[in-house]
């Protein structure tokens, strides 16, 4: 029998008498919770930049409340050799946690964001303040910016805070609440949140690679890990938070200038601002332009941005921000030239034009009057993304002949 077939032949009687569906635990939402307070629960890098919408969050609460079914399991990475895995975060703060620190922490390779649902609730986390149980619909509702709090509705914050104090003055303050039967009903509903338990599966040790393996695996349907993220999260390993130092930033300005429509509501929506650094990316390093780097999604350059330094990347990041300031008062100051903007397009191309000469919302003359028609005339539906770069590059072109 040669080597080849003796180590496959090992491999296969390995996993033959190794189960891994035996290797479970029942964990009911409180002790998760309590859990992750005391930080005995961690995420991978990898996994930092995923983030459900509210309506998700209100979708999880009415199914561990209505659902006819059990929840599916949440599996777990046992670190018990903190050498063998990949960096891992904390839950609560985001730090980046190594070595000694992970050991015995159990790190979530899928579940994630259940937990981190309950877990703002059980705090009254500001960031589910609009998620609340709507007691004559019976459900779980996200109200909406504006919306006011009804005497009907309680939030998931208060309702499944982990203090029970906290709840009952809510309650004791509320004439609809404190009904003798609303109340009650009220608390059987607290309690089987608190006691609904989970299925927890459990790994030893995987590394970076069978980690992320079993997440793709187990998240098919849900919410994956894309290249961006993973590049991303080297650059968080380094020290450097893309969504707080840009991300957040960008979509705050587009929100505060009228434009948040322009912006896709995914849970990991990271492309757009991404592709949006390439013009900086590559006049900063003087890099020649290849043919795809122009401000679109399927542009955007992760991997070789993250390969930077850190004061480099928030060089790059800074300077497309001041871009982005100056043409959004570009737009505003000149709003009754310009059609309504329909594409996030139009703001990212004009960032890359302003980044590529410099341009302040001030310039005047031919450039101006070269922006503003360009504007009035751009159309982008049913572009294929050669056309999208070949607009780009011709944006830039003609705006350098004037």
């Amino acid at each position: 029998m040669n080597s080849t077939l003796k180590k496959s032949l090992s491999a296969l009687s390995f996993s033959a008498l190794f189960d891994a569906s035996k290797e479970k635990r029942e964990i009911n939402i409180r002790q998760l919770c309590e859990d992750i307070e005391e930080k005995k629960l961690v995420i991978p890098v990898f996994q930092t930049y995923i983030r459900w919408i509210n309506e998700k969050v209100a979708e999880l609460f009415n199914y561990q409340l209505h659902g006819a079914a059990p929840i599916s399991p949440i599996s777990v990475n046992l670190i018990t050799k903190p050498e063998k895995v990949v960096e891992q975060m904390n839950f609560i703060t985001r730090e980046v946690l190594s070595g000694e620190e992970m050991k015995n922490k159990m790190s979530v390779a899928d579940g994630q964001q259940r937990l981190s649902a309950n877990y703002k609730a059980f705090v009254n986390h500001e960031d589910i303040s609009n998620v609340v149980l709507d007691i004559r619909k019976g459900k779980f509702i996200v109200l909406n910016e504006g919306d006011e709090l009804a005497v009907h509705h309680i939030p998931a914050g208060i309702l499944y805070n982990k203090d029970t104090v906290i709840f009952k003055q809510y309650i004791k303050n509320n004439k609809f609440l404190k009904q003798e039967e609303v109340k009650d009903i009220l608390e059987d509903v607290r309690r089987k949140h608190f006691s609904y338990t989970y299925v927890i599966n459990v790994a030893t040790d995987l590394g970076k690679v069978d980690q992320q393996k079993w997440f793709e695996v187990l998240n098919l349907e849900g919410s994956r890990v894309t290249e961006n993220m993973v590049y991303l999260s080297e650059m968080l390993i380094k020290g450097l938070d893309f969504y707080t130092n840009y991300v957040f930033p960008f979509v705050d300005r587009l929100e505060s200038s009228g434009f948040g429509y322009l912006f896709p509501r995914k849970s990991a929506e990271v492309s757009i601002p991404l592709a949006t650094l390439n013009t900086s990316y590559y006049k900063f390093t003087g890099l020649p332009k290849t043919s795809n780097s122009s401000p679109i999604p399927s542009d955007a350059k992760p991997k070789p941005i993250g390969r930077l330094e850190v004061f480099e990347i928030k060089k790059i990041i800074d300077e497309t921000l001041e871009a982005m300031d100056n043409v959004l008062l570009f737009i505003r100051e000149n709003a009754t030239l310009i059609p309504k903007i329909e594409r996030i397009d139009i703001i990212t191309y004009l960032i890359g034009l302003f980044v590529e000469f410099e341009i302040t919302s001030e310039v005047n003359g031919k450039q101006k009057a070269y922006i503003l028609k360009w504007c009035q005339n751009i159309n982008f539906v049913n572009n294929s993304n050669s056309e999208r770069r070949e607009k780009f590059e011709r944006l830039i072109d003609d705006y350098k002949k004037l």
